[in-house]
């Protein structure tokens, strides 16, 4: 790492230390922390807490950075198969004797070296990763150890962990990756980049301590991209019928008798794209109908963003000032530049008995045109090829109903909406505002608060197409 080894000789040569961690449930374990090893901090018990939300039964969990087993420890005492890896020797020793059930094995291994095992794979791969970039000043380093923990140089932990994710036989069918990482800007393009390459992204938590932000995300191969395609038909929503499982897709090349909200014509043109998704179903949605239209443009919103090569936020709510798009409620994407629409979006809702199908109907502009008159503004001008693959991707990770993950956190949801969607947050005139053009002024458990010109009105719910 560009240091001499004398700092971390002489570091490791200290006495180790034992301490008490509370883990997020609030048991006690005593741990051997020797020098150069990282101790558990408010990090480790953040991604702790999301592990423990990981749905389903116990099954095998490769932890990257193990340090004394904390983390992993905790989880082999709960009935997971865990193997801690760590490339710093003295933390393959604590987390030996830190751990004192089975289940539990530490290996010295760097991330780039794992394998897959023959006849097994992993359902969790874990890793709280380094999240300072390393100095460029080395007589502010620590020691080669010490820097690996908490910094990193070279590629991105995001990239090593898709990496190794990527490679053959690693995860199983419905593995996944759990990381706490740093939302900086380069976080946020390589989870964009993550999705390009076929991977679904989601955060679990976010949290702000002191001033510096720590993400939990998870990534992992979602829907299959299998879409029915046809050259022309009335409606894509024809294609979908009741029983078709969520993360299926339907695009047609020509729509010709596409609608919108309150049924406005949805006119096509070569080049665009029409198509819809099932989102839900046949259980019914975990979001509320407000919600159900806010994970569904940001959908829109950040596949349109990635397929730009825009990075989005995917770790905070940030406001997203180099994006060239941004939302107005409830279905409608804008080029911020012209303040014009460019893509919207219809729910559409069937139910059977205590079974629901919620479906999304998606319109993007491929090139700018006039109809009835009026100039309608286009994303590209050389055609949205690829842009149906990274909205698939988007729907998946906002409503693919994961066997491990759990669900988007609707406080957060709603916080990353409100950035998104800061720059128009204007109700059109047929939205429920008494049919007065409103501005959002914000976002409470209720619905939305809207300011008109004539008083503050509360919006709790959107109409749906049953």
């Amino acid at each position: 790492m560009g240091i001499e080894p004398e700092r971390e000789v002489e570091i490791s040569l200290g006495q180790s230390k034992e301490i008490i961690w509370t883990d997020s449930e609030g048991k006690k374990r005593t741990l051997v922390v020797p020098p150069t090893v990282y101790p558990p901090r408010e990090d480790t018990n953040m991604l702790h807490e999301s592990l423990m939300q990981i749905k389903g039964i116990p099954g095998r969990l490769l932890e990257i950075g193990t340090g004394t087993g904390a983390i992993g420890i905790s989880m082999a005492e709960i009935g997971w198969e865990v193997c801690g890896v760590d490339v710093n020797p003295l933390a393959i020793v604590a987390a030996r004797g830190n751990h004192k059930t089975g289940n539990f094995v530490a290996l010295e291994k760097n991330i780039e070296d794992i394998e897959a095992e023959e006849n097994k794979s992993w359902d969790v791969i874990t890793w709280n990763t380094p999240y300072l970039e390393c100095p460029s000043d080395n007589r502010s380093r620590l020691g080669p150890f010490e820097e690996a923990a908490l910094s990193w140089e070279g590629e991105h932990p995001i990239r090593l962990l898709l990496k190794l994710g990527s490679k053959p036989g690693i995860l199983s069918n419905q593995g996944c990756i759990i990381a706490l990482v740093s939302p900086s800007h380069r976080t946020n393009r390589e989870l964009g980049i993550a999705i390009s390459e076929g991977w679904s992204v989601r955060p679990i938590q976010t949290r702000c301590n002191g001033g510096e932000r720590t993400t939990v995300i998870a990534l992992w191969r979602g829907w299959e991209w299998d879409p029915i395609i046809k050259n022309s038909i009335s409606s894509t929503m024809e294609l979908l019928e009741q029983n078709t499982p969520a993360g299926k897709c339907a695009i047609a090349i020509e729509q010709t008798n596409g609608y919108g909200r309150n049924n406005s014509n949805w006119i096509s043109l070569e080049g665009d794209i029409t198509a819809t998704w099932r989102i839900c179903g046949p259980n019914p949605p975990k979001f509320s109908v407000q919600e159900m239209h806010m994970a569904a443009s940001l959908a829109v919103h950040g596949a349109i963003c990635t397929w730009n090569n825009i990075t989005p936020q995917f770790t905070t709510w940030s406001k997203e000032e180099n994006s060239q798009y941004t939302i107005k409620w409830p279905n409608d994407i804008y080029s911020r530049a012209g303040n014009e629409k460019v893509a919207g979006i219809l729910l559409h809702a069937e139910s059977k008995g205590e079974k629901a199908w919620i479906s999304c109907g998606v319109g993007v502009n491929g090139i700018d045109r006039k109809i009835d008159g009026n100039e309608i503004k286009g994303i590209s001008k050389s055609g949205l090829e690829g842009l149906e693959i990274h909205l698939h991707r988007h729907f998946s990770s906002w409503f693919e109903e994961h066997q491990r993950i759990p669900i988007v956190d609707a406080k957060f949801l709603r916080k990353r909406w409100w950035s998104a969607a800061s720059k128009t947050q204007i109700i059109g005139s047929k939205g429920k505002a008494n049919d007065e053009t409103g501005i959002i002024s914000k976002i409470s458990d209720s619905g939305l608060e809207i300011v008109t010109r004539s008083a503050i009105k509360q919006i709790s719910e959107l109409e749906m197409i049953i």
